[in-house]
């Protein structure tokens, strides 16, 4: 969404995916504190971070370096937050629901039901002026359904939980020069890959 807010940057592509200067959407390169986070089907991003947790971002349509290399479309490179000389944090609990969202003739059966999802942040510096720390969260269990091919139209359920976890930390050894380390861990679980996991073992037994 912070893309599309830039020039020559659009929604186009298969699943609204994200095409620069009308070019493929998989023709794109997106990066993550410097690391590329690009998956390999439709060449989007990976949602690998909080959205709270996200300092800048900046799109690149044109007169881009060749350092960066590997697209032809636009190169968007975001940067999470590394904490600082003063301690701040947030956070948020948003609430979903199914049956929020408009009806078509194909939806499925949807769970009447509000979930919650809680996410938060927290910086500040272990040793000021010198070394930093941020971290986030988020937390969601989310019951959903989905359905079978339109000729059989069977409903089945397929509850989503994730639990997702950040933390970086910044040594400044120098005013030019910092060592940036981080750690991240995204824990997900699905109710029908769970199921499919109990049949496969009961068939072993």
């Amino acid at each position: 969404n912070i893309a599309l807010l830039a020039p020559a940057v659009s929604a186009t592509g298969p699943s609204r995916a994200i095409a620069i200067s009308g070019n493929m959407s998989f023709e794109n390169l997106f990066l993550v504190n410097g690391v590329v986070v690009s998956e390999n089907i439709r060449g989007q991003a990976f949602p690998l971070f909080v959205e709270d947790a996200i300092l800048e971002t900046t799109v690149s349509s044109s007169g881009i370096s060749a350092e960066y290399g590997r697209f032809a479309g636009g190169v968007v490179n975001t940067i999470t937050k590394s904490g600082g000389n003063n301690f701040s944090g947030s956070l948020r609990v948003n609430y979903e629901n199914n049956t929020w969202a408009s009806e078509t003739p194909l939806t499925p059966p949807r769970v009447d039901k509000i979930n919650p999802v809680y996410e938060a942040t927290l910086g500040g510096f272990l040793m000021r002026d010198r070394l930093w720390f941020f971290a986030s969260g988020r937390d969601f269990d989310r019951p959903a359904s989905l359905q079978t091919a339109p000729l059989t139209g069977l409903s089945y359920a397929n509850d989503d939980s994730q639990t997702r976890l950040e933390g970086k930390l910044t040594f400044s050894l120098n005013p030019k020069h910092r060592v940036v380390g981080t750690y991240l861990d995204i824990s997900t679980r699905k109710q029908a890959e769970e199921e499919l996991r109990r049949s496969e073992q009961r068939f072993r037994d």
